[in-house]
């Protein structure tokens, strides 16, 4: 017999069991991201930038060309305040510089500068072999349908908060 949850009025809503493994895989996913974050923070440390950090200045060379904050923001998945913020933070560091958008006069492009062009060029390479190492026992047939899976997740997010 399966164990149910009771709904608001106390009726039997959905079996437990269904229930405990959503809760434990959105845990593990959360965990696993939280847990390759924290390793590339301890391996990439050196650089002095944070996860954030690497990610824009790794998408603005990735670009070939400027890029605006609200681009800049779509492609990292933040809030254009936290952008914002961001990019205040690295153009304090010289490794992005604001340039009038030729297209549009009320508008801002966001350039990476040689320096930091150079360090994307170290840190990357060591990203990608991180996460090599770590998805070696992953077969690809496992890995491709953990991509799915993933994508399925996002999605059922993404209609939920509609």
């Amino acid at each position: 017999m399966t164990q149910t949850l009771g709904g608001p009025d106390g009726a039997a809503s959905q079996p437990a069991a269904a229930g405990v493994s959503a809760n434990e895989c959105i845990v593990e996913v959360v965990r696993t991201g939280t847990a390759f974050v924290a390793l590339a923070n301890r391996v990439l440390g050196g650089y002095q930038l944070s996860a954030a950090a690497r990610q824009a200045v790794a998408v603005l060379d990735g670009a070939g060309e400027p890029l605006s904050p609200t681009e800049i923001a779509r492609r990292l998945i933040i809030s254009t305040a936290s952008v914002t913020s961001l990019l205040d933070t690295l153009q304090r560091r010289g490794l992005v510089e604001r340039q009038p958008d030729p297209n549009d006069r009320r508008g801002l492009l966001i350039a990476i500068t040689p320096a930091a062009r150079r360090l994307a060029r170290q840190y990357v390479p060591q990203i990608v072999a991180l996460q090599t190492a770590v998805m070696k026992d992953i077969d690809e047939h496992d890995r491709q349908q953990l991509i799915a899976v993933l994508r399925r997740i996002r999605r059922a997010i993404a209609a939920t908060q509609a």
